[in-house]
């Protein structure tokens, strides 16, 4: 499920600046979605109004992490993306945690978006060290 924070439209721009410098209408949601049948979670975490220590309560859940801008041409620095991930990281366990973009990029010139991928990728490298020893070692099959 991807939670969209909404782009654009002059009706969601506005509620938005009704909600306030934090969302924290999702300590209601996250909850439900974390006691649903849902596996996986995809939220806008680049530039959020949802408090990030919120995800924790996606307990059980795979949680992908936007940690790119898709409303902006401005190319993330690699380290801006793994401060994201490492913040997230301090509330959903490694083997759950899938960095992404914040939503689609279809809006995004193509060398614009190519830069983007590229430093969503980088920054997941700065921290991949990290992430080794947290997540479990993969099972052997024992097999080929």
């Amino acid at each position: 499920m991807h939670i969209c924070y909404g782009y654009g439209i002059k009706a969601n721009i506005e509620w938005k600046k009704t909600l306030g410098s934090e969302w924290r209408q999702y300590e209601q949601t996250f909850p439900r979605l974390a006691a649903s049948t849902i596996d996986q979670v995809s939220l806008e975490c680049a530039h959020s109004h949802v408090p990030i220590d919120l995800i924790g309560l996606l307990e059980g859940k795979d949680v992908l992490v936007g940690a790119i801008d898709v409303a902006s041409d401005r190319i993330e620095t690699p380290e801006e993306v793994a401060d994201v991930i490492r913040a997230a990281l301090e509330f959903v366990p490694a083997a759950r945690l899938l960095p992404c973009t914040n939503c689609g990029m279809v809006p995004l010139s193509r060398d614009i978006a190519r830069r983007k991928l590229a430093a969503l990728g980088a920054g997941a490298a700065l921290v991949a060290g990290s992430w080794q020893h947290l997540a479990p070692a993969p099972h052997s099959s024992g097999g080929n």
